[in-house]
């Protein structure tokens, strides 16, 4: 007797039902990995603002990440990978948040002095990003779209339009990212007083070309608080540090 001709409706739903099934296993598999990649780039991120850098670093972010190092190696081959990862993501946070209210501003002098405050702004919120930026230096930023995208369509727009000295484009790009970087490393280092971004912020304008008085209006317009989602890397990050061991 032929059992598929006998229960038709039995076998064809068990035929069906198999690559359903096949399809949710892979979903829950790649959800699963997908949880796991970020949940060790925020450990990570935590632990390279610790200074951790060295040969080391793989089991502190496994210490803390509370895994094995075969499970480190399923996601990174190598600490500078895992680096790349989290400089990727981070700078992916920072445009989410800087882009949206920047990209309407006109002016690329203003569009410019606003992007330096809410970075400074954020990274001053967030000791941990201005650690892992101010410690980690151009490998930290080297996957910032924020940097190597937007900032240099900034300088040649507001070179175009006469608002900044016609200098070499890198030069104009290391004007604006040194000083930021150091005051990174500033607010991480010591108590520096309430217009420290301004000023740093005006400094850099007038490094540009910027006139004196524009620079000084640019640099101490009102910059809406920012506030980033609790389920952010940024915000993980931070709240997890708090409960980094320190060495």
């Amino acid at each position: 007797m032929c059992v598929i001709c006998e229960n038709p409706e039995l076998n064809m739903g068990t035929l069906t039902d198999t690559p359903k099934a096949d399809n949710h296993r892979v979903r829950v598999a790649k959800e699963r990995r997908t949880r796991m990649r970020a949940h060790l780039i925020e450990c990570a991120l935590v632990v390279f603002a610790h200074r951790k850098r060295d040969g080391s670093v793989i089991d502190s972010v496994t210490n803390a990440a509370d895994v094995s190092r075969g499970t480190f190696y399923n996601y990174f081959d190598t600490p500078e990978a895992l680096l790349e990862a989290v400089a990727v993501e981070v700078g992916r946070e920072m445009l989410q948040v800087v882009d949206p209210v920047v990209r309407d501003i006109p002016q690329a002098d203003a569009r410019l002095a606003s992007g330096v405050l809410l970075c400074l702004g954020l990274a001053r919120k967030l000791p941990t990003l201005a650690s892992f930026i101010g410690l980690g230096g151009p490998a930290a930023l080297s996957e910032n779209e924020l940097l190597h995208t937007y900032l240099p369509r900034d300088i040649h727009a507001g070179m175009e339009a006469g608002q900044f000295l016609p200098v070499d484009p890198r030069v104009a790009f290391d004007l604006v990212v040194g000083p930021v970087m150091a005051g990174l490393h500033t607010f991480v280092s010591t108590n520096v007083k309430p217009d420290f971004t301004a000023v740093l912020t005006q400094g850099i304008l007038m490094a540009l070309g910027v006139e004196h008085d524009r620079a000084h209006l640019l640099a101490y317009q009102p910059i809406a608080e920012i506030e980033l989602p609790s389920d952010s890397l940024l915000q993980r990050a931070e709240s997890r540090a708090a409960h980094f061991p320190d060495e």
